[in-house]
C-alpha cells in the first residue's frame, strides 16, 4: 500500500550548515521505495539560483537535477509530469548558491519495496 510524503525545508543565512552547502531534504526510508513526483523551489525574498540534486545510494552517484534557473523574489520552479524511481536509502539533496531564503517542496510516494512481504 502506497503513502505520499511531503519534505519541506527553508535555507537562508541561519541555516546550519550554511545555506550554500549541500543538505538533505528527504532520504528514502529502508524496505521502501519512492517515486518523486512533484518538486517546488520557491525564492522568498531575493534573487536566488538553488539546486537540487539525486543521489543515487546504489551506484553512489549524485545527480544534477535543477540548477541555473535566477529566482526573483517570489518566484517558483515547480517541476511535476516528470518522475524519479527512487530506492532505499536514495536522497533528495538541496543547496543555494547565496544566503537568501529558498523554500524547497518535494513530494513522495513511498511504496514498500518488492523483496519485502507482509503477513496479517
Amino acid at each position: 500500500m502506497a503513502r505520499t510524503v511531503s519534505a519541506v525545508k527553508t535555507l537562508n543565512s541561519s541555516s546550519v550548515p550554511s545555506a550554500t552547502t549541500k543538505q538533505l531534504l528527504y532520504k528514502v526510508p529502508p524496505k521502501n521505495t519512492g517515486l518523486w513526483n512533484m518538486m517546488y523551489i520557491i525564492s522568498l525574498v531575493s534573487n536566488e539560483t538553488p539546486k537540487v540534486y539525486w543521489y543515487d545510494s546504489t551506484t553512489t552517484n549524485e545527480y544534477f537535477i535543477v540548477g541555473g534557473k535566477n529566482l526573483g523574489v517570489g518566484e517558483y520552479v515547480l517541476l511535476s509530469d516528470a518522475h524519479v524511481a527512487l530506492k532505499e536509502n536514495d536522497e533528495i539533496r538541496i543547496q543555494n548558491t547565496g544566503t537568501n531564503d529558498v523554500t524547497y517542496v518535494a513530494t513522495i510516494e513511498l511504496r514498500p519495496a518488492e523483496a519485502i512481504q507482509f503477513h496479517g
